[in-house]
């Protein structure tokens, strides 16, 4: 539909503690002898104990080093000087977004001969003023977190307020801001929607060495971010092969029984004789090592891969309540033991002599069924809802919780992700990964329509698949001089399949001049977004036939980014530039047969006059309304399709339908 671009160059200029760079660890540090003067020139090789990854550097004049850009995981830093003892610091731990020193002190003597510091206590990183929690990945996966989404990191970590139950990064807010402010970034590329969306491409716990969350202080790569930032690193391969496999799951037998509940899960209920289902399984897979083709290929010390694989696969039952229309309803009989609102017939109206508007009330608060139009009485002979299950007190407005009903959820989540390293040389490096996620899109929804083509809820799917993938380099140009770049693809695609689309219902229920796509809608959806099923038991919705039509979509960034570092004397110079490219392409037919309303008909006419239930409304032959809504066919002319006792024949003129 449009694209939006966005440029952003940051320079931050900083005394040896520039910030570090998107998703990966920076070690920096001065040398100095043992009176504290510089040792200048001194070589500097750090190496990644796992893949034996080497990056080489060289103190400046002034003693400084620094090596960034580095993958999250176990290093060994060696510095060594003419007329100096070599100094080895084995098995710092360096964790995602950290920078830290290592500040040596050379002992005199030969180089042959050597010092190693070993079982110290983790270096504190001191280097940034980024305010943020580094939580390994293996910690996560190890928490009994449900669903083992890696968005749960905000409920574990200071600084974060988060509200309800969301297995997205929605309702964590940040320093006060909203949701949609957070940044989320997968091994330095945009992982979540940037067009104000809280939806993300999620690696699965499996294949995470590390994830940062930064709440305050944000450095200046995290421009695009205002809400805080949650940094993913993905693990790569090891010289060694390592694997797991596991069954993470819960059946009824495993379910406790909640502090409210009389019965536990697994026992015998009203309409559950063998329980309420309840099943969750989550198994999961990775598997990672050196890239080995026998005879042709050997990877170690240089190319390595990581691969994981997750599904959740989830089906319960709860108790839950909704509304649906009693047969004295569809009968015409609105008066609930003459509690109920009064009706007034629209083909009564009259202008009083002083000016204003009048009608007079049905008898007994009932639309005789002489008087019920020819569409209405189809959709009644239909008769899409649930028959009420369950005997209750009704209000003014009608009928209250006279269903129970088992919500049903099902989940179907598959994820894979993966990631290639590669060493060309100990100066440039190279690695790519991939995330995908795909969902079955099924939703919890409720059970007051038993006809699917009439369910905005239960009808209508909206599967999604989503991915995230980029390329990066690491090239160290001199000693002083490092360049990380790295391209990125993101994408996020739905589509939404109906039931009733393409079936031709306007021609069934005799709805003339308009297209026959789609159900039309009638009544108002509700809170739960294009299904309406937060609405679906209430008056205004006709009790769940407020459905809209399908949909296709996807949104896209491709990003570019690359930071340049720079040493001179005791300050680090860093310049770095990004390109965001969004783009956004939908297809959607919200109303393509129309959406018909009759919540408010009546509203208006006289200062006395209560709104009109919405299935009340419907019925008459007078008075039907058609509120106009943007389709991807148009607008809608919004007016009053008037029928007289004796239908007629409508057309479609101007702004208003008339017979």
């Amino acid at each position: 539909m449009g694209t939006l671009r966005s440029m952003l160059i940051t320079l931050a200029l900083a005394a040896s503690s520039a910030h570090a760079q998107f998703g990966v660890a920076t070690i920096t540090g001065r040398v100095t002898d043992a009176s504290g003067g510089v040792v200048a020139g001194a070589a500097i090789v750090v190496t990644n104990s796992d893949t034996n990854f080497i990056y080489n550097s060289q103190a400046n004049e002034e003693g400084i080093f620094r090596v960034p850009s580095l993958q999250p995981g176990r290093y060994r830093v060696s510095i060594e000087a003419a007329g100096f003892k070599r100094f080895v610091r084995d098995d710092l731990d360096l964790r995602a977004g950290f920078t830290l020193p290592v500040d040596v002190q050379l002992e005199v003597g030969a180089v042959s001969e050597q010092v190693k510091v070993t079982g110290q206590a983790p270096l504190l990183e001191t280097e940034t003023s980024a305010t943020g929690t580094a939580v390994k990945g293996g910690t996560l996966y190890n928490l009994p977190l449900f669903q083992r989404n890696v968005a749960n990191v905000l409920r574990l970590v200071p600084g974060i307020n988060y509200q309800g139950t969301s297995m997205g990064i929605g309702r964590g807010h940040v320093a006060g801001l909203r949701d949609t402010a957070i940044g989320v970034f997968e091994d330095g590329v945009v992982a979540n929607n940037p067009l104000g969306s809280t939806g993300i491409v999620s690696p699965i716990l499996n294949n995470v060495e590390d994830v940062k969350v930064l709440t305050t202080s944000l450095p200046a790569e995290y421009g695009n971010a205002a809400g805080g930032v949650i940094d993913i690193v993905r693990k790569g391969g090891t010289n060694e092969i390592h694997g797991l496999a596991s069954g993470y799951g819960r059946s009824r037998r495993m379910q406790h029984r909640l502090f409210f509940d009389q019965f536990k899960p697994s026992q015998e209920q009203p309409g559950y004789p063998n329980g309420v289902p309840t099943f969750f399984l989550l198994p999961d897979a990775s598997v990672g090592g050196p890239v080995v083709l026998p005879k042709i290929y050997n990877g170690r010390n240089r190319t390595f891969f990581h691969f994981g694989w997750q599904k959740l696969i989830e089906k319960k039952e709860a108790q839950a309540y909704s509304n649906a229309p009693t047969p004295e309803m569809k009968a015409g009989d609105f008066s609930f033991g003459g509690i109920g609102n009064p009706l007034f017939d629209p083909a009564t109206t009259r202008q009083l002599p002083g000016g204003g508007w009048a009608r007079d009330p049905l008898p007994d608060r009932r639309v005789p069924l002489s008087r019920f139009d020819p569409v209405a009485r189809k959709i009644i002979d239909i008769d899409p809802w649930v028959a009420p299950n369950r005997v209750t007190t009704p209000n003014a407005l009608g009928p209250v919780e006279n269903i129970i009903y088992g919500e049903k959820a099902r989940v179907f989540n598959e994820q894979f992700t993966g990631r290639i390293d590669h060493q060309i040389n100990q100066s440039l490096k190279l690695n790519g990964t991939w995330t995908y996620n795909q969902t079955a899109g099924l939703g919890r929804p409720p059970r007051n329509i038993r006809n699917i083509a009439f369910d905005a809820a239960d009808g209508p799917t909206t599967p999604s698949r989503n991915q995230n993938a980029s390329i990066g380099t690491n090239w160290i140009i001199n000693p002083s001089t490092i360049n990380s770049t790295r391209v990125g693809y993101l994408r996020f695609y739905a589509t939404r399949f109906v039931p009733a689309y393409g079936q031709d219902w306007p021609t069934k229920l005799g709805i003339p001049n308009i297209p026959n796509d789609n159900l039309p809608s009638f009544g108002i959806p509700g809170s739960g977004g294009l299904t309406g099923a937060g609405n679906a038991g209430t008056p205004e919705s006709i009790y769940g036939l407020a459905l809209t039509g399908p949909f296709r979509r996807a949104n896209e960034t491709l990003s570019f980014r690359s930071d340049l570092t720079k040493i001179r004397g005791t300050h680090a110079f860093k310049v770095g530039y990004q390109a965001l490219r969004y783009r956004l392409n939908a297809f959607i037919l919200n109303y393509p047969s129309g959406d018909f309303r009759f919540d408010q008909m009546t509203a208006t006419s006289r200062p006395t006059d209560s709104p009109c239930r919405a299935l009340a409304t419907l019925l008459p032959d007078s008075c039907w309304v058609m509120s106009g809504k943007p389709s991807s066919r148009g607008r809608w002319p919004t007016g009053i399709l008037a029928r007289a006792p004796t239908p007629s024949t409508s057309r479609m003129t101007g702004r208003s339908c008339r017979s």
